[in-house]
């Protein structure tokens, strides 16, 4: 796969180069616009919608400049800075955390460019031009509510990062899909992280982080096999899919069949789509970076026209098990697969539609 991402000094020496040359940093004077993007990781959800975001900005003769940190607020604030000394046009960021955002914001409204956001919820502060994300507690909810139905009362739970927004969000939301239902969970929701927690319908025997990532995943799943047996629980809420495979290749070489267990997830990816069908995993919720960044493409495209647009959305969430499953409707995580679907009018996409919610926090 193409490398995504520019090194920091290759991007201050393009940087460099494009305002000696008349290059990408002068392209706005032409009438073209330049996007720079920043990720604060090499994530594949990250990676996934920035394939996206580019074919569309390149779709309207935009050019995006980009950015792959490795998780420290110095690399945002760097990117940041960099991108603001080439005059870009707009900005769209991947946050390390609210805290270095609201300094870029600070830097990106003194230098009077709109900053965008993607996944993480920003600050909600002067010089955020937009935030297309989605409801993680909402997602939660969901595979709370598909845990509660298959009646799983001792819970694995494997969380992307202990106590980032949107891995709390989920394990919130989970924990909301059982008090909705009238559930008894015990101290859980003031006890996140504690092994054990609970009440009569709800304990949560294992409390594991999987960085987001298969193989931490994998050793948080082995470990929680090796200490509570193949009896000692009866689900797993896994909170991505990549961590999912490393939960489900756990499972696997301790010879258990995870069909026999209630396994859940938010994240929807294609490769999830035949293990809900095939009955390895219980459920799964269809939400995708490609998704959340075409609506960041159209806030910014609104942006540029002078146009009113929804300036903080909630995207779409599909909840799907064996039983409802119609990839037909579900959007995909992979480019092509997205753009071909996309351009068939396979699913609802445009930012207008009320399927897509103002996110209340803005």
């Amino acid at each position: 796969m193409k490398k995504l991402a520019f090194k920091l000094m290759g991007l201050i020496a393009l940087g460099a180069l494009a305002l000696a040359t008349g290059g990408p940093a002068s392209a706005a004077q032409g009438g073209s616009k330049v996007i720079g993007y920043y990720m604060d990781a090499s994530d594949d959800f990250y990676k996934a919608g920035f394939e996206v975001f580019k074919t569309l900005a390149q779709r309207e003769g935009w050019t995006v400049l980009d950015v792959v940190g490795q998780g420290t607020a110095p690399e945002q604030l760097a990117a940041v800075e960099n991108f603001i000394t080439q005059g870009v046009d707009a900005l769209l960021v991947v946050q390390n955390s609210p805290q270095t955002t609201s300094q870029t914001l600070k830097l990106a409204k003194a230098a009077n460019i709109p900053e965008f956001h993607l996944t993480h919820n920003p600050p909600n502060e002067p010089g955020l031009a937009g935030f297309s994300g989605y409801d993680w507690v909402g997602c939660g909810v969901m595979a709370g509510e598909s845990a509660v139905k298959h009646n799983v009362k001792k819970l694995i739970m494997i969380e992307g990062k202990l106590g980032q927004g949107t891995a709390a969000g989920q394990t919130d939301g989970f924990l909301k899909g059982y008090t909705n239902a009238g559930k008894d969970i015990g101290n859980l929701a003031q006890s996140v992280g504690v092994k054990g927690a609970g009440g009569k319908d709800l304990q949560v025997v294992f409390w594991g982080s999987g960085g987001w990532f298969a193989d931490p995943a994998k050793k948080a799943m082995q470990d929680a096999i090796t200490s509570l047996g193949p009896d000692g629980f009866d689900g797993a809420y896994v909170h991505n899919d990549e961590m999912m495979a490393g939960a489900l290749q756990a499972m696997q070489e301790a010879g258990l069949d995870p069909g026999k267990y209630w396994f859940g997830s938010c994240n929807g990816k294609e490769k999830s789509w035949a293990w809900v069908k095939n009955g390895t995993t219980t459920m799964d919720v269809n939400e995708t970076p490609t998704l959340e960044a075409d609506s960041a493409y159209q806030q910014i495209k609104a942006y540029f026209a002078g146009q009113p647009y929804k300036k903080a959305i909630f995207n779409p969430l599909v909840p799907f098990e064996k039983s409802n499953i119609n990839v037909d409707k579900l959007v995909p995580f992979m480019h092509d697969d997205y753009m071909k679907k996309r351009d068939a009018g396979a699913f609802i996409h445009d930012i207008n539609d009320p399927s897509f919610k103002a996110n209340p926090a803005y």
